[in-house]
């Protein structure tokens, strides 16, 4: 196996059987066959911001894809340090004049939702098995819920259905994607 598929593979699980798996995204099946799976190996914000404009710039030219999972396979374990490279990445978005045009979403093995103990369930529904910087086209995103009903219920339905699976339950899923 290579050296990116034991980043990849976990990942990949992770959106099949939990993403997909218990719904948390409607429209993620619909698109597992148009979304790219890369690794940053970087250790620093400044190299990670760098794998993440190589992806902007493919997503530009691979119309065919929708999206793109940058798994973070060093240097970004700790929850806050990767909070602040999320904060990065986004303001990367602005700064290129790309908001509108995509969406950065955020994963993270100890995910931790403003003002939720470390514990609460619901916040599995941002919990991967690995970070997680997953760039979206807007249009895209448009496109799938202009055909869903009323997709601002989606995060309280999500909180209600890891809040009924239990934290133990979502943790088992996890580890599974990690140990395959």
């Amino acid at each position: 196996m290579d050296q990116h598929a034991d980043y990849i593979e976990p990942v990949k699980r992770w959106v099949e059987e939990v993403v997909v798996g218990f719904n948390f995204c409607p429209f993620a099946k619909a698109e597992l066959d148009r979304t790219r799976y890369t690794v940053s190996y970087g250790q620093k914000a400044k190299q990670v911001l760098k794998d993440f404009e190589t992806e902007i710039d493919y997503l530009q030219s691979t119309p065919e894809i929708a999206n793109t999972l940058l798994i973070l396979a060093r240097g970004f374990a700790d929850f806050h340090r990767y909070l602040d490279l999320v904060a990065q990445a986004d303001a990367c978005l602005d700064k290129q004049g790309l908001r509108g045009q995509f969406q950065l979403a955020s994963f993270h093995p100890h995910y931790q939702f403003d003002g939720e103990p470390a514990n609460d369930p619901s916040n599995y529904t941002n919990r991967a098995p690995l970070p997680v910087l997953h760039l979206l086209r807007e249009s895209e995103v448009e496109k799938a819920i202009s055909h869903y009903r009323q997709p601002e219920n989606i995060p309280r339905r999500n909180i209600a259905k890891a809040r009924a699976l239990g934290s133990e339950h979502l943790q088992e899923k996890l580890d599974h994607c990690l140990r395959r």
